[in-house]
C-alpha cells in the first residue's frame, strides 16, 4: 500500500494559516462547509493517541509542541477519563475530551439528574440538571484543566479557546465549553469562540440547553452521523436510575442536545454525502432514509466514520473534494497516522482494543472491516474522495451504502 507523505509545515491553526478568526459570525451552512472541519476532527482524535506522536502531526500544524499536556481523572473507582489541553502560538488555546473507554459504561450510564447546577454556569436561578455521569466526570476534570487554561491566558494574553470532544468527550466539552464560558473560572477577558461536538450524548435538560445556546449556540456546531447510537443517549425522556446503577428505583429524566447541528445523511445514490443543518439546533437526528434507529455495531460512530462523511458533504454541497487544500494535507500525512492501529487491525475483524479508528490509509476508512472493501479501497478513501465515493458500494461483499455493518463476527 502506498505510503502518505510526510507532514509539512502548514500553520493552519494559526490566522496566517486560514483558521477562521470569524466562526461565530459565519452562517450554520458556512460553519459546515468550512475545511476548518477537517482540522478539528484530527484534533479530536489527537486525544486518543499516544503523546509521542502528537508533536510531529500538530507542530506543523503550528501547535506549540512544548504546550501539549494530557490530562487525567478518576471519575469512578474504576473508571477514568482524559482531556488534552494545548496552544497554537499566543493565537489559540485547544481543548480536547476523549471519549469511551470499556470502564466508562458506568460514566455513560450513571444518566440520573445531577443536583442544581445553574449557578456553576452563571445562572444561579436556573434549574438547570446535568447527566450525573458526565457532570461527574467534568468535574474530576475541572481542576487541571482550568489551571492549564489560565496559566496558557498567562502566557497568551489574547489567546482564543476552542474545545472539542467525541462520544463522552462531546459530552465533556458542552459542559467544559459553558464552565469556561459563564462560570467565572476564567478571567472575564477569556473567550470561547468555536466547540465541535461530535456523535454528542445529551448532558443536560432543557434549561441546560437554554443556558447554553444562550451563550455559544453560534459557536458551536454538532456533529451526528446517521445511525450512530451515542447520538441517541440519553432519550429525549429517559428512565434513570435514582441512587446508582444498582438501585431498583428510577426516575424520569429529560434531556436536550445544544448547539447548531449537522445530521450527515445518506443519499440515495449512496454514502453520507447529504448534510441537514440546523441552525438554531434541533432534536432531530433521523435522515428519512428508512433504517434510521441506532446502529449499534458503531459503524457511523467512529471517528473515521465523521472525517469521510464530512468529505464526501462536502463534495456533494460544494463540488471540490479539497484534494489540494492546506487542510486536507495537514492531516492526511504520515506522523497523524496512528501507529498502534496500523499494528493492531486485522484486515476483517475491529480489534476491540483500538478505539475510535481514524480516516487513514493502512487503518479503517469506509468499509472497515472487509477485507475487499478495505483493500480496495482505503488508500483511495484517505487521499481524494472522488467521483467514485458518490456511488453506491452495494457490489461489495458485506458493504451498504457508505458503511460495512458486517463484523464477520
Amino acid at each position: 500500500m502506498d505510503q502518505l507523505p510526510k507532514c509539512q509545515q502548514s500553520n493552519v491553526l494559526l490566522s496566517a494559516g486560514g483558521f477562521p478568526t470569524n466562526w461565530q459570525q459565519l452562517t450554520a451552512q458556512q460553519q459546515a462547509e468550512h475545511p476548518i472541519n477537517m482540522v478539528m476532527f484530527q484534533l479530536g482524535y489527537s486525544v486518543y493517541q499516544a503523546p509521542e506522536q502528537l508533536p510531529g502531526c500538530l507542530g506543523p500544524m503550528g501547535m506549540d509542541t512544548k504546550s501539549i499536556k494530557f490530562i487525567h481523572a478518576k471519575d469512578t473507582p474504576v473508571s477514568a477519563v482524559t482531556a488534552l489541553v494545548m496552544k497554537a502560538a499566543n493565537e489559540r488555546i485547544f481543548v480536547a475530551f476523549k471519549g469511551s473507554d470499556i470502564p466508562n459504561v458506568i460514566t455513560d450510564l450513571n444518566c440520573r439528574y445531577s443536583g442544581p447546577a445553574g449557578a456553576a454556569f452563571g445562572a444561579p436561578t436556573s434549574d438547570i440538571r446535568m447527566h450525573d455521569g458526565f457532570y461527574r466526570a467534568w468535574q474530576a476534570l475541572e481542576k487541571d484543566v482550568v489551571t492549564t487554561v489560565t496559566s496558557y491566558l498567562k502566557q497568551a494574553p489574547g489567546a482564543k479557546i476552542y474545545v472539542i470532544g467525541h462520544s463522552l468527550g462531546a459530552s465533556l466539552a458542552s459542559i467544559a465549553a459553558l464552565r469556561l464560558q459563564k462560570g467565572g473560572v476564567l478571567p472575564a477577558s477569556a473567550d470561547v469562540a468555536g466547540v465541535w461536538l461530535l456523535a454528542a450524548p445529551r448532558a443536560g435538560n432543557g434549561a441546560w440547553r437554554d443556558a447554553y445556546n444562550a451563550a455559544l449556540l453560534t459557536r458551536t456546531l454538532r456533529f451526528s452521523n446517521f445511525q450512530d447510537f451515542a447520538a441517541r443517549l440519553p432519550q429525549q425522556s429517559q428512565d434513570c436510575s435514582s441512587g446508582g446503577l444498582a438501585a431498583a428505583l428510577t426516575e424520569r429524566g429529560q434531556y436536550a442536545h445544544v448547539g447548531r447541528s449537522v445530521v450527515q445523511c445518506p443519499a440515495a445514490s449512496g454514502g453520507l454525502v447529504q448534510w441537514n443543518v440546523y441552525s438554531s439546533g434541533s432534536e432531530t437526528l433521523e435522515c428519512g432514509a428508512g433504517k434510521d434507529g441506532p446502529d449499534t455495531s458503531g459503524s457511523t460512530h467512529m471517528l473515521g466514520a465523521y472525517f469521510d462523511a464530512w468529505r464526501r458533504g462536502h463534495l456533494a454541497s460544494k463540488g471540490s473534494d479539497l484534494a489540494k487544500d492546506a487542510r486536507t494535507a495537514a492531516v492526511l500525512c504520515e506522523q497523524c497516522t496512528d501507529k498502534r492501529l496500523l499494528q493492531n487491525m486485522r484486515l476483517t475483524r475491529l480489534d476491540a482494543m483500538v478505539a475510535n479508528p481514524p480516516a487513514r490509509a493502512g487503518g479503517p476508512v469506509t468499509c472497515f472491516n472487509n477485507d475487499a472493501c478495505r483493500v480496495q479501497r482505503a488508500w483511495s478513501a484517505a487521499t481524494s474522495v472522488g467521483s467514485s465515493f458518490t456511488a453506491a458500494a452495494a457490489t461489495l461483499t458485506g458493504c451498504s451504502g457508505y458503511v460495512c455493518v458486517d463484523l464477520g463476527v
